[in-house]
């Protein structure tokens, strides 16, 4: 029989309910219209429930009507830290601490009720595929708030996960059919196809997607995870090959040559032809939302996720244009675009035709010992909180690197889409490039996947033109040139929400004169990259 560790029952702290029914009535007490309020209330009171000893059918329907508010409050507090750069501030990291929290104490209070469905409860047992749905939903939602702020998931979750499985499978409740309020575009769902998608989600690649691309990919995964056959055995005539996985194992997948136990194999072929047959269709022209892809996916950007996930699912991972080798040394880094213009530059960045007027200060100083003193160059950095930091190279390409710093070691934060400068070893100058992704390891280094920006870039100072920009002041940007051989044509780095097609806007090198903006190249939380031509 399954096993769980769940903690042992008691009396003496009961929970603020003890039955569904007042349960209903407390929560409609409760102010669960304050997220950060609601998580705490329901946090204590799920606490208590998972040690206090009460009907196993009774706590089963207490955990449904439970679900629809902590839902609400998990989703409302993830605002807090998707999406963030690494690592997270204390008040990020809290709340991303306090809704794993949360996750893990729901999955507890269905593992209690999984527990008595193997113990053979009467009440319970026509109920296993929805308690086992449920506990994967809770232990997904985990997951997904884990790779919302990338983190390496602990072997634990895995173990659960597999455990489950098992569960269900023992209890002949893996294909049941289960209907989930929570996936509101897709209810129908099972044990099975729940199982599948959290495995997919992982395969998926998280660390590199946006928090607006891995909330489509759950949604997705919701439509197709039906599409996934769990087998005893493996495929006879596979399309694609199938994604092994050990139920006795802490790790989300295996091989056959590694995996030991009884093995399984999750058929791939219905959801990979389903996959390849919504990319051609995008392809001719039809629109995302026709094919059930949504209504806000839009193109091109749903189809090359699709492109993505059909490579990261059925193809054995990213396609590279240049292999990687492993890496040594050490690589500069700098973050934050003022930083990152200040280095290149080598000099303050200041509004351009200011830069030849004298300060007092300067002036005195001129007069008592013939120059300007350099400390205000040299001690501008320390005072902005500028710093060029040491990161270990694991493995390069020509493109990019794989990056990593101890957590312990003082840096700027690093997320997915973030522009930084890079120095690699034996170079001395930086290069522009942006931070693909960026993830937690071990709990106790910050990893980073840096792709460069070819072309050896130039500082310049950018601003708006047209009447509403008459007073508008220089920002720090970029010149990069055009470099034939990989097709890349002469670009300008603007602030982020800049690029409109046909924009005019004033570019100040050694002068003034204005470009105008002609195609997106790459766009980033902090900048976006254009070809343009003059005007």
């Amino acid at each position: 029989m399954t096993a769980f560790a769940l903690p042992a029952f008691g009396s003496d702290q009961p929970p603020a309910f003890a039955t569904a029914h007042s349960c209903r009535d407390w929560l409609s007490a409760q102010p669960l219209a304050n997220p950060a309020q609601a998580q705490a209330l329901l946090l204590r009171q799920i606490n208590l429930l998972n040690r206090f000893a009460i009907v196993p059918a009774e706590r089963l329907k207490i955990l449904e009507l439970l679900r629809d508010p902590i839902a609400f409050a998990q989703t409302e507090s993830a605002r807090k830290f998707a999406g963030r750069p690494l690592p997270l501030a204390p008040p990020e990291q809290a709340g991303m601490d306090t809704n794993r929290t949360l996750w893990q104490a729901v999955q507890t209070g269905y593992l209690h009720c999984l527990a008595a469905c193997l113990a053979g409860d009467a009440n319970l047992r026509p109920h296993a595929a929805l308690i086992a749905q449920r506990a994967m939903g809770a232990l997904r939602a985990e997951l997904l708030d884990i790779y919302r702020a990338p983190t390496d998931p602990p072997a634990q979750l895995w173990q659960t996960l597999h455990r489950v499985f098992s569960a269900a499978e023992e209890l002949g409740a893996l294909a049941h059919p289960v209907n989930d309020t929570l996936q509101a575009e897709h209810p129908a769902t099972s044990v099975a196809a729940a199982y599948a998608q959290t495995l997919l989600l992982h395969r998926a690649s998280p660390y590199e997607l946006s928090g607006r691309q891995l909330v489509q990919v759950e949604r997705w995964l919701h439509r197709w995870g039906g599409k996934v056959a769990v087998l005893n055995a493996p495929p006879a005539e596979p399309r694609v090959p199938p994604l092994v996985v050990d139920p006795s194992s802490n790790a989300p997948e295996t091989t056959v040559a590694e995996g030991g136990g009884q093995l399984r194999w999750l058929d791939l072929s219905d959801l990979s032809r389903s996959v390849k047959r919504r990319i051609a269709h995008l392809q001719r022209g039809e629109s995302p939302a026709s094919l059930g892809l949504g209504e806000d996916a839009v193109q091109p950007g749903c189809e090359n996720l699709l492109k993505q996930l059909y490579q990261q699912w059925f193809k054995g991972g990213a396609a590279r244009l240049h292999p990687r080798r492993a890496g040594g040394g050490t690589c500069r880094l700098v973050t934050g675009i003022d930083a990152i213009h200040y280095y290149l530059s080598g000099k303050i960045f200041r509004q351009p035709g200011q830069g030849d007027a004298m300060s007092k200060t300067q002036a005195d100083e001129i007069a008592t010992f013939g120059r300007v003193a350099t400390r205000h160059e040299e001690d501008y950095s320390q005072l902005q909180g500028f710093m060029v930091e040491e990161w270990r190279v694991l493995d390069e390409s020509p493109t990019g690197f794989r990056l990593t710093r101890p957590l312990s070691q003082a840096g700027g934060r690093v997320g997915g889409g973030q522009m930084v400068a890079i120095m690699p070893a034996g170079s001395r100058s930086f290069l522009l490039a942006v931070a693909r992704w960026s993830r937690l390891t071990g709990g106790a280094e910050l990893q980073a996947g840096i792709q460069i920006m070819p072309g050896n870039p130039l500082s310049v100072a950018l601003r708006g033109t047209g009447l509403t920009a008459i007073n508008e002041k220089y920002r720090p940007g970029f010149r990069l040139p055009a470099v034939p051989a990989l097709k890349y044509p002469e670009s300008v780095i603007v602030p982020a929400g800049w690029f409109r097609a046909g924009r005019v806007i004033e570019l100040y090198d050694q002068s003034a004169r204005q470009i105008r903006l002609t195609q997106q190249l790459d766009r980033g939380n902090d900048f976006e990259r254009c070809a343009f031509d003059g005007v």
